[in-house]
């Protein structure tokens, strides 16, 4: 093994925070594949180890104790090891097997009488996370990664020709104070126990190619190659390599000169530095033209030694330029899912290139560019999924601590797994960013973050570093992940910005930008729920059940209310498609941004969990939304509108500013941009075209549009949309008009206006009456606020409001056919639910349904109205917890609701059909 050294800089400050340097030191083979391999998938004798007893003075535990099987790769969750959970809880998935602490895993294999010549080596793809090894009897060592493969050398231990023992002790249990990262998370992958991907055996020449690193320099354009050549003889050697490069993954094929170098030495590791011409049009990597050199390296030494190997490598510079990200020059706008390591099937990370291949394209079929890791590193298919797709990937190590600096071992481990992945990963174009961990705390954080970057920056340019996401902001950092620029910040509660004031867009975060130099990212937006669709239910067939979803379901259930359980996710589902259409345009508008991370693009299942996703936890789309509808507001190209307002009268004209966000891979020539305002059913209201621009990479504007409403007669909706001529580039907008007087009813039969349950009320009840109940708010008896929001991540994790989903109807409802609404929430309901108090309704009777119904948190799945009608003493009554009394002049959606509700009361339609009983109405007011 090679240590790797590192400035004396970078040594004395990690000494002072007690890393020793040892730590660095575990070398990263390659992972190759060669026909001779000897895979050791399959079963293996197997024995938990709970009270860590199988080592022993002698050796280790005897064949005869390993009782059991398993089957590997695999867990012992999937062999049924542990102990059975028998929970049933709402805040994640459940295991049904758990276990935390040291197994054995045991095998004998027989090695061919050729190896005899050979340097054999272990490779574990992914152990969980400690192991030690033993071969016949005798300790090969130990290794300890999260991230990358474990690799033990056995030549010296092994008999060629023989059967040989080879016993694993895999350790999951917390070997290292690192938190809550998600590689250990119980709630997404679990901390499982185990080994996963290729478990081999692999036999080189005692002179062989080891590590290859290639860094490319596009504007140079060649290659700097480092190969290192492990020699095992002990004694000097002389040998040639033959370099053959070419393209992959490309419609033209292109081929790179081959380059022959020689070699000589007599050290065990011998370092070969070549500079590899790439011609003078090199294929560049990036999110439209992935392409991806293969690196063919053919080995001769001394006459007796042959060996081949390969790298695949992209020319890249992913750089910033104040800003702004550049990919090889040009602006680039990261556009990220989070990835926690959602893995409900097997409870740990898939290793085949299919799966993330399936992945990285459902990220892309819905517009995003990038992946960031949260608090975990993916398995090499990952990073060679992402390299074919044309994928950004921000890989961060396991660190999720609150205590960084305590613990000199912690940081130790973490410093050196760093060093690992980089080594490991480090050739793929997709791996663009390294991050330390998430949201990280310590007395010593900054000190201990700051000397990684550095570290890191002097080994390994191809990457961009930053210290932590979330926080802290750093000198070091190339570029911050950070809060800031968002919708709904933590804690935020009801002061969040979509509850605060009703809808517009002349916004952007360009104050938030100008504070920094360097890239901004906008840590874990669009954070907004749906309610749970228990339709996937039946999805859970592996080693996670969703007992969580079966809980909100027999609580739906308890609440009478089960039956509307598809219309409660059909309608928080569109109405969390708007709000994620407002947060992510918002940071489209912002000039200057680097880019943001969407959490997520699918469900998270734990932490009280968070169905935010528009695609559930098996990446399966939605009902609610189609990826081309996703995509209109998160793609490389995106048309934006900057609008003051989008309620109007019709004495009033609609202005606002067309944009354009073009992170494409090219300017636009010639661009015209046509604009159209239309009814619901298609008709026409005006159109027209925007003039002809030029729109260069990044922000632009496209002129301004201004439309009189005069021409609307009735409220009516009306839906903005723009589209670039000759191109599919189109999004649209609703803008609600109303008229600024209404005509005076006629009544057809006198009704009582009344404000609070008194006798009055009552006694025009018990008459046979009508009742126009508009109650009024401060005597209200509820303790609900009213959200216009949806729930922001959950309501358990954050402990407060808002508690709600947005609002349920039906619109062919005859009280409400003089308000234009669809069966959910849109922008038009801000003012009505923001001057509202939402009527508990659990005490009404089982068969009473709301005209309007908030819908609820998943977790209580209270009966929640804004509007109902029912029979009460022999009348009729129609009540409503919306203020629509006060400031109506200047409130003309509040002013069309009376109307509408006053013309049904007017209508033969006013027959409510479920009777509620006097002392049930005066529940819902203050005493």
């Amino acid at each position: 093994m090679h240590k790797t050294y590192f400035p004396v800089l970078l040594f004395v400050s990690l000494m002072l925070l007690g890393v020793s340097q040892s730590g660095w030191s575990q070398t990263i083979p390659e992972m190759r594949g060669h026909p001779d391999d000897i895979s050791l998938a399959g079963i293996w004798h197997f024995k938990l180890d709970p009270l860590g007893l199988g080592i022993q003075q002698k050796g280790v535990l005897p064949d005869h104790v390993y009782a059991g099987t398993i089957l590997l790769p695999g867990s012992t969750d999937q062999a049924g090891y542990g102990y059975r959970t028998g929970v049933m809880s709402s805040l994640r998935l459940t295991r049904l097997f758990a276990y935390k602490g040291a197994a054995w895993y045991a095998k004998t294999v027989y090695i061919p009488p050729a190896w005899k010549k050979k340097e054999v080596s272990l490779f574990l793809e992914r152990a969980h996370w400690q192991t030690k090894v033993w071969v016949n009897g005798k300790p090969a060592g130990m290794r300890e990664s999260l991230s990358v493969p474990q690799v033990y050398d056995i030549t010296a231990l092994m008999v060629a020709g023989q059967k040989n023992k080879i016993r694993i002790r895999v350790d999951n249990s917390m070997i290292y104070d690192i938190g809550y990262p998600h590689a250990i998370s119980e709630e997404t992958q679990t901390n499982w126990n185990g080994i996963i991907g290729k478990i081999e055996l692999r036999a080189s020449g005692k002179v062989h190619i080891g590590k290859v690193q290639v860094y490319p320099d596009v504007k140079k354009k060649q290659a700097k190659v480092k190969i290192t050549i492990r020699n095992h003889t002990g004694q000097p050697v002389k040998g040639t390599l033959l370099l053959k490069a070419a393209t992959i993954n490309t419609e033209t094929p292109q081929t790179v000169p081959s380059k022959d170098l020689s070699f000589s030495g007599s050290d065990s590791l011998i370092m070969v530095t070549t500079l590899l011409p790439m011609g003078e049009h090199p294929a560049l990597w990036d999110e439209f033209h992935p392409a991806l050199y293969h690196l063919g390296i053919e080995m001769a030494a001394d006459d007796l030694y042959h060996d081949t190997d390969s790298v695949t490598f992209g020319m890249r510079e992913f750089t910033t330029e104040g800003t702004q990200f550049l990919i090889n020059g040009r602006p680039v706008f990261l556009r990220s899912d989070v990835n926690s390591a959602e893995s409900p099937l097997t409870g740990y990370p898939a290793m085949d290139l299919k799966q993330w291949t399936h992945v990285f394209q459902v990220c892309k079929d819905y517009g995003l560019n990038a992946m960031r890791f949260h608090s975990w590193c993916p398995p090499e298919a990952a990073f060679e999924a992402a390299d074919r797709l044309g994928f950004y990937l921000q890989v961060e190590n396991a660190d999720w601590r609150f205590n960084i600096g305590k613990d000199p071992a912690t940081s130790n481990f973490l410093a050196a797994d760093a060093d690992r992945i980089l080594e490991a990963y480090g050739n793929h174009p997709s791996f663009t960013m390294l991050c330390e961990g998430n949201e990280l705390v310590g007395p010593k954080r900054d000190s201990f973050l700051t000397a990684l970057i550095h570290h890191w920056q002097k080994e390994d340019p191809r990457h961009l570093y930053t210290g932590s996401s979330g926080y802290p902001v750093l000198p070091a950092n190339e570029y911050e992940d950070l809060y800031g620029p968002r919708a709904q910040h933590w804690k935020e509660g009801l002061t969040g910005r979509l509850n605060r004031e009703p809808y517009h867009t002349d916004f952007d975060y360009a104050k938030v930008v100008a504070k920094y130099k360097v890239p901004v990212v906008s840590h874990e937006v669009g954070q907004w729920c749906m309610y749970p669709g228990f339709d996937q239910i039946s999805k859970y067939t592996g080693m996670l059940k969703p007992f969580n979803y079966a809980l909100f379901r027999e609580s739906l259930r308890r609440h009478h209310m089960l039956d509307e359980a598809k219309r409660f996710t059909m309608a928080s589902g569109k109405f969390q498609v708007i709000q994620k259409k407002e947060e992510l345009e918002a940071l489209l508008r912002t000039p200057g941004l680097g880019g943001y991370e969407l959490l997520e693009l699918q469900d998270y299942p734990g932490q009280g969990t968070a169905p935010v996703g528009v695609v559930d936890i098996f990446w399966d789309p939605k009902p609610y939304v189609t990826a081309k509808e996703f995509r209109a507001f998160n793609a490389s190209r995106v048309l934006l509108l900057s609008a003051p307002s989008f309620i109007f009268t019709n004495d009033m004209t609609f202005k606002a500013t067309a944009e354009l966000a073009n992170y494409g891979e090219t300017e636009m020539k010639n661009t015209v941009v046509h604009w159209s305002l239309r009814y619901p059913d298609g008709k026409i209201y005006e159109e027209g075209n925007l003039p002809k621009t030029r729109v260069a990479v990044g922000l632009r504007s496209l002129g301004k549009l201004s439309v009189s409403l005069d021409k609307v007669k009735t409220a009516t909706r009306l839906i903005l949309t723009l589209t670039v001529k000759g191109d599919t580039l189109t999004n649209h907008w609703d803008i609600w008009v109303y008229p600024q007087s209404l005509p005076e009813l006629k009544p057809a039969g006198a009704f009582l206006i009344a404000h609070q349950w008194d006798e009055q009320v009552k006694n025009t009840l018990h008459k046979g009456g009508s009742v126009l109940l508009l109650g009024d708010t401060t005597k209200i008896n509820s303790p609900i606020p009213p959200s216009f929001s949806g729930i922001s991540w959950n309501t358990v994790w954050s402990g407060m409001p808002p508690d709600l989903l947005g609002i349920l109807c039906n619109p062919a409802h005859p009280a409400l056919k003089y308000f234009p609404t669809a069966y959910y929430s849109n922008w038009q309901w801000w003012d009505l639910v923001h001057h509202s108090k939402p009527l508990l309704l659990n005490d009404m009777p089982v068969s009473l349904r709301p005209i309007v119904q908030m819908i609820p948190d998943w977790n209580k799945n209270n009966k929640i109205g804004l509007i109902f009608e029912a029979k009460v003493g022999g009348g009729k009554l129609l009540m409503t917890s919306i203020d629509l009394v006060d400031q109506l002049q200047q409130r003309p959606v509040a002013r069309q609701m009376l109307y509408s509700l006053e013309k049904y009361m007017n209508s033969a339609d006013f027959d409510p059909k479920v009777t509620v009983s006097e002392s049930q109405m005066a529940q819902l007011f203050k005493k």
